[in-house]
């Protein structure tokens, strides 16, 4: 699993926050500087809030898809998998499973080939995709915080350029960049067709 650059990111938005800042006070005293410093305190307060976040969503996330790696390891999984693709209303943990004649044939079959019980098989997997969809839900409140993050970044780069300070507005907005590096690795963590993060 990759590990998430937003804790060298937020140290990053910190220095260049106090070294803008120290800048400020001896070039100018414009209110779109002021404006800006208050911008970039203010993201970089909630990027140290996403940092724990994301760290949180890291470290269950590995946690989470050690446990999917063992259960998919077990015997007959495969073909337990291909049932519940053929079946798509058995993926969701709050349907009730619905035993037509066809899928109690298959999970008979299946359940006397592997010597196992489809039933506690199925509750199983079905407390995973539950933990993934909690999971997931983390992930994407992480992604929006970084965006609402980059935004901030950007009206500080803005108010930058708009004071003449070109230099202080590019380095501010290569911190926009960086996030977006980091909201793409958050995104490419998704769900497959079982619910499931592998």
């Amino acid at each position: 699993m990759k590990k998430s650059g937003i804790r060298y990111l937020a140290l990053f938005a910190f220095l260049a926050a106090a070294n803008l800042s120290g800048c400020a006070s001896i070039q100018s005293t414009k209110p779109d500087v002021k404006m800006a410093e208050a911008k970039m305190v203010e993201a970089a307060d909630a990027l140290d809030y996403v940092n724990r976040q994301s760290s949180d969503f890291y470290s269950q996330l590995g946690s989470l898809m050690q446990e999917i790696k063992r259960f998919c390891a077990k015997p007959g999984w495969l073909e337990f998998e291909q049932i519940i693709l053929e079946y798509p209303s058995l993926k969701d943990p709050d349907n009730r499973v619905e035993l037509s004649p066809p899928l109690e044939k298959q999970f008979s079959q299946w359940g006397r080939k592997w010597k196992s019980s489809w039933e506690q098989t199925m509750l199983e997997y079905r407390y995973l995709v539950d933990k993934c969809i909690i999971i997931e839900a983390k992930r994407l409140a992480v992604r929006e915080r970084l965006i609402a993050i980059q935004a901030k970044y950007i009206q500080a780069a803005m108010l930058e350029f708009s004071a003449g300070r070109e230099k202080q507005g590019k380095e501010i907005y290569a911190l926009v960049e960086l996030l977006d590096k980091t909201g793409a690795e958050l995104q490419s963590y998704q769900t497959d067709d079982l619910g499931l993060y592998r």
